[in-house]
């Protein structure tokens, strides 16, 4: 009988919150099945009925503070941010690595042959190779900085202006104050 079912005959069914994920979840639910098979084994019967049975498992601990919904979304942004920025810092290093693919093959492999008025380019095996290989990783990798660049710059944008928001602060640009009728720093 597998450890599923010696829980099924072990009496109601629980379940279990478990925050774990992957081979930690795995490793925690054959523990706890383990242990539950085994106490249904060493048990006698008449212990097990379905009153007697009290199991009760709770999660870890809850954190300590709340969040209000401005510092939840800061850290949100604040998470989010740092997934692009690394975005970023991957796909330009995808570019660079392209750059030095697709340079030399360009520069040392590869000639221009002029064929009835036409230009043309010839390269050896190695460069058709390294272009091949460098061009697409030069064109995802500008790509990718791009876009990942533009929606750091907005997730930084929001950021700002939701600390902004926190503790609001005078602009720094020069503003006409009407009031006074001069120029306000």
């Amino acid at each position: 009988m597998s450890d599923i079912g010696a829980i099924r005959d072990a009496g109601p069914i629980v379940r279990v919150f478990n925050p774990c994920h992957g081979d930690q979840a795995m490793r925690h639910f054959t523990f706890i099945s383990l242990a539950l098979a085994l106490t249904a084994a060493t048990q006698p019967t008449s212990a097990l009925a379905d009153d007697q049975l009290d199991l009760t498992l709770e999660p870890d601990a809850a954190p300590a503070y709340k969040l209000s919904y401005e510092e939840y979304r800061l850290e949100e942004l604040e998470r989010t941010s740092k997934r692009s920025r690394n975005a970023l810092i991957g796909t330009s290093a995808a570019a660079a690595v392209g750059l030095l693919l697709v340079i030399p093959a360009a520069s040392s492999q590869c000639s221009s042959v002029e064929v009835g008025g036409e230009s043309d380019y010839q390269c050896t095996s190695a460069g058709d190779t390294l272009l091949k290989v460098g061009s697409p990783l030069v064109i995802g990798g500008l790509t990718g900085a791009l876009v990942s660049g533009i929606i750091l710059g907005v997730r930084k944008g929001k950021m700002r202006r939701l600390n902004d928001s926190f503790q609001p602060t005078r602009t720094r640009a020069v503003q006409w104050e009407e009031r006074s009728s001069r120029f306000v720093f």
